[in-house]
């Protein structure tokens, strides 16, 4: 059966939370929802739970969400998340902080997910790391993408935060690295889709690392890999594909220019062009970096800096080499200009 990222989360985090144990009525219970006999199950944790067996009503809680043994009541399920949260259980944190995310359930209250997503992150339940990270970015204040366009003000304003200002965004980029790291299939989804935007030296190995094994990788993921191996076979460049692409029109009209220049007759005509090649990566000067501590985004994210490369492009049957100097833009991207 494949479950959705919601359902997975709680699933998963429940196995690893609750293994059999010597209790005959928990065992009884579990077995049945392993057997997938939902309504005796239903039955037996509803009982415990009545009787104060708080891990007996994360199962009820889970189950009366997802309508399995039971019908689904996002209100009563939330209910019975929120009492289990409230007794500690990191499992029940995690529920219930994605309840209160948009399209979940209840009415959307980002400040109670990230309150309770902390506690489930603290308890031990580091998966929730990918629901710290959704919170962070279904933020209306993070967003910068009004009705499907990139609004340059407020662009520009995230851009120009200061280090202390991006703790939040430090501490979600963190904790969805966290949970990716301990295989958790929607976290290496998530942070492969951010590091393909953003500029760093090591970022396309990354995400390389990320999906390497993973069946039936969806097909914008397909392509996120292949642009990633695509991008590391040319040499060591911290340009991310976005950005390389974003270049190649200036670097196109340059190099037929210098085709120009150099005597070749209807350079505009020849359809040879390739990059071929990036080599001469200076360091990163004047450099400020968010403050990343796990190792999959530790110096990934340039806030300032400047650096250089030289691209090597084959046209019109001639190798060109050309210099360009990026400057980190504060949004893990940057802006380029071609060196005379």
């Amino acid at each position: 059966m494949k479950l959705s990222s919601a359902s997975t989360i709680l699933a998963l985090s429940l196995a690893a939370a609750f293994p059999l144990t010597a209790h005959a009525d928990i065992d009884t219970a579990l077995q049945a929802f392993s057997e997938q006999k939902y309504a005796a199950a239903f039955k037996e944790f509803s009982q415990l739970s009545a009787q104060g067996d708080n891990r007996a009503k994360s199962y009820e809680a889970m189950m009366t969400l997802r309508g399995q043994g039971t019908t689904a009541d996002v209100k009563a399920g939330a209910k019975l998340a929120q009492e289990c949260a409230n007794g500690g259980e990191p499992t029940c944190y995690a529920m219930y902080a994605q309840l209160n995310l948009p399209g979940h359930g209840l009415p959307v209250n980002l400040s109670q997910a990230r309150l309770f997503t902390r506690k489930a992150i603290a308890g031990g339940d580091l998966r929730a790391g990918f629901l710290l990270w959704q919170a962070y970015q279904l933020d209306p204040a993070n967003q910068y993408v009004i009705n499907g366009k990139v609004d340059q003000r407020k662009y520009q304003q995230l851009a120009h935060r200061s280090v202390a200002q991006r703790a939040d965004q430090a501490e979600a980029i963190d904790a969805l690295a966290n949970a990716a790291a301990i295989g958790y299939e929607p976290a290496r989804l998530s942070l492969a889709s951010l590091l393909i935007e953003q500029n760093g030296s090591s970022n396309m190995h990354q995400i390389g690392l990320l999906l390497a094994d993973l069946p039936e990788l969806p097909a914008n993921f397909q392509k996120y890999q292949a642009l990633a191996q695509q991008t590391e076979a040319l040499g060591p460049t911290r340009a991310s594909p976005t950005l390389i692409a974003d270049a190649m029109p200036a670097v196109t009209t340059a190099v037929i220019a210098s085709a120009t220049r150099s005597g070749v007759a209807q350079a505009s005509q020849c359809k040879d062009f390739r990059l071929m090649a990036i080599r001469n990566v200076s360091e990163l000067k004047n450099a400020t970096w968010l403050p990343l501590q796990q190792a999959l985004v530790s110096g990934s994210y340039p806030l300032t800096g400047t650096w250089q490369e030289q691209w090597q492009v084959h046209f019109c049957g001639t190798d060109h080499n050309l210099q360009l100097r990026f400057d980190a833009d504060g949004m893990g991207g940057a802006s380029y200009h071609l060196q005379s």
